[in-house]
């Protein structure tokens, strides 16, 4: 990517963000607003791909904050970026050591007046809970990943705090959608009789995933549809695998045992039930979605899960009894 940098000089940005919205004289449509947030340096190049891949879909007007210490405070550099049929503008700031009202009020001054305003927050909130309540109150969505590091249970307990204190309108993470595909090869097997009449006899989950935040999510999921807590000695997680995903699952209880196996290369999910002294191996399908696809969807989709908030609450109640550690 290619841009002029500039200290930061507001009236002169909008005017190029203005030029660049309507350079052959044309105003046109913007979809949303998005603000996408990074403070994790390892990520700027693999966050700028993927706002490069929502900017070339659809048109958008983009701007991009840099938290991290690669990036030079209140800097920023404006882009227009045509591709796919669309026309978005990006600008860049760096933001470190900066207020967070300070950057509100460059938000207000940039973006696109009666346009949707979205924020895709990549990173830890750990240090800048004010910024993100300070963006996220004004988005409709506020974008998390919660997933992907070694203190990933630490993310998601801050999140939960944040989501909170947000009230009605809880950001979407994306750590949640992305056990979409698992959710739907668990309710496809257990829809046969044969094994939906055993889901009674169900008192043990084990959960093996490359990152905690997923099998946190999948085990509040589990037992809200399954009216079982899964404390204590009743589960177990292993941090095993490709980070985000959930490699293995295994639902157990007297006389029954389900073990769900996920590969991702070859789309399949291989149950193994042991019903009994009696075994039998099968395959489902399995499409794991990408975090693009994910943000995509978080961000065409008025809402999510209808029971997302129900979820939150009892992945709130579980990390405050310690049982995620």
């Amino acid at each position: 990517m290619e841009g002029s940098s500039a200290i930061v000089n507001v009236t002169e940005i909008k005017r190029s963000l203005d030029e660049a919205r309507c350079g052959n004289g044309l105003a046109r449509t913007t979809m949303m607003n998005l603000i996408v947030y990074n403070n994790e340096p390892d990520r700027e190049e693999w966050v700028a791909q993927r706002v490069e891949g929502v900017a070339g879909k659809y048109p958008t007007r983009i701007i991009l904050l840099d938290g991290t210490t690669l990036g030079d405070p209140m800097t920023a550099s404006v882009q227009p970026l045509i591709g796919g049929g669309s026309q978005s503008e990006i600008v860049r700031f760096g933001i470190i050591d900066c207020a967070p009202q300070t950057v509100r009020s460059l938000l207000d001054a940039l973006t696109i007046p009666d346009v949707p305003e979205v924020l895709w927050w990549n990173g830890s909130t750990v240090g800048v809970e004010q910024l993100f309540e300070e963006l996220a109150r004004f988005a409709l969505p506020a974008i998390v990943d919660s997933s992907g590091s070694s203190s990933d249970v630490e993310n998601l307990r801050e999140f939960i705090d944040l989501a909170d204190a947000l009230g009605s309108r809880p950001p979407i993470d994306l750590a949640y959608l992305r056990i979409r595909p698992v959710q739907e090869v668990l309710a496809g097997y257990f829809d046969d009789s044969t094994h939906r009449k055993q889901l009674s006899e169900i008192e043990r989950l084990e959960v093996d995933a490359g990152s905690l935040a997923e099998a946190i999510y999948l085990r509040a999921w589990l037992g809200r549809v399954l009216h079982r807590s899964f404390e204590g000695s009743a589960v177990a997680f292993t941090r095993r695998g490709q980070v985000r995903r959930v490699a293995r699952c295994v639902l157990a209880g007297t006389g029954c045992s389900y073990e769900f196996v996920f590969d991702e290369p070859t789309h399949c999910a291989h149950v193994t039930a042991a019903l009994g002294k009696k075994t039998h191996a099968s395959s489902l399908p399995f499409v794991p979605l990408d975090t693009m696809s994910l943000v995509e969807k978080a961000l065409l989709s008025g809402r999510i899960d209808p029971h997302y908030r129900e979820i939150l609450a009892l992945v709130a109640s579980q990390l405050n009894v310690g049982a995620a550690q």
